[in-house]
């Protein structure tokens, strides 16, 4: 991937922006992370253009990415940098060590043979959205097209089923943030996707997160507490329209196994 690569994501430099302007902010390790994600956007990039691309001095961004190489968290060829497989190991510890993972790992696999669609699991965390996994062998969607990526919550079906069973403190002030970006016509939008997923059981997702895609979602709660979310996609509209009542039926199957595995983790 080129320095030219798109960025993807940028959650974590807007969190920094607004941690920039707290007292107890380590400036070093902010500079640290932006660094960090300015790489991941990049794919590779010379000491220059890196700092360039973050109003960095060169100094400032040679000397951390000295750093990173020396710990092995980044890769310099040639005076190019790259984010190194260190990065991979600490999150497919961090996947694995979760429950509702190693719950729905086997189940969204089995979901997807069973309807021969693309299938995920999706946590919440801090108000977003992250995809755990994906399963299927339709390359289109791809399974590993979200896997590790986040999301708005109320962009993707896994998201709005969440949304619509965290406790109402939570889903108020994820509406405010909300309408804080996108402004007020986004709080009745919200609002209604949380209703209506509320009283039909799940949530539909069309085109939100990534354009062609559709998607059912359902949320996977254990003793009144929402633990995840799983959804089913297509390229297809069908999953909403012909395949519907089909499909939404094995997702409440497989939701519903993810359920009683938990309960067995959680008792155990």
């Amino acid at each position: 991937m080129g320095a030219d690569a798109p960025v993807r994501h940028e959650f974590l430099t807007q969190e920094c922006e607004v941690w920039r302007m707290s007292e107890r902010r380590v400036g070093s390790d902010e500079t640290l992370f932006r660094i960090v994600e300015g790489l991941d956007a990049a794919g590779d990039a010379g000491v220059t253009e890196l700092a360039e691309q973050l109003s960095l001095s060169k100094s400032t961004v040679h000397r951390h990415l000295q750093t990173l190489a020396a710990c092995g968290f980044a890769v310099n060829e040639d005076g190019r940098y790259r984010l190194s497989h260190a990065w991979f190991r600490l999150g497919t510890r961090v996947r694995f060590r979760g429950a509702f993972y190693r719950a729905a790992r086997d189940e969204i696999r089995t979901l997807s043979a069973e309807t021969g669609h693309t299938t995920w699991s999706a946590i919440e965390e801090d108000g977003r959205l992250m995809f755990v996994d994906g399963a299927g062998s339709n390359p289109t969607p791809s399974p590993e097209l979200l896997v590790g990526d986040w999301a708005d919550l109320d962009e993707t079906a896994a998201g709005k089923a969440i949304l619509a069973h965290l406790p109402e403190p939570r889903i108020e002030r994820f509406v405010e943030t909300r309408a804080a970006e996108s402004g007020d016509a986004v709080r009745k939008t919200i609002r209604a996707s949380v209703t209506t997923t509320r009283d039909r059981g799940y949530a539909v997702n069309r085109e939100g997160h990534i354009s062609g895609i559709y998607a059912l979602g359902m949320p996977v709660i254990v003793d009144r507490s929402v633990r995840g979310g799983l959804s089913l996609a297509s390229a297809s509209p069908s999953i909403l329209n012909a395949e519907h009542d089909e499909l939404v039926d094995a997702l409440a199957a497989a939701v519903r196994r993810v359920e009683r595995a938990l309960t067995d983790q959680d008792d155990g």
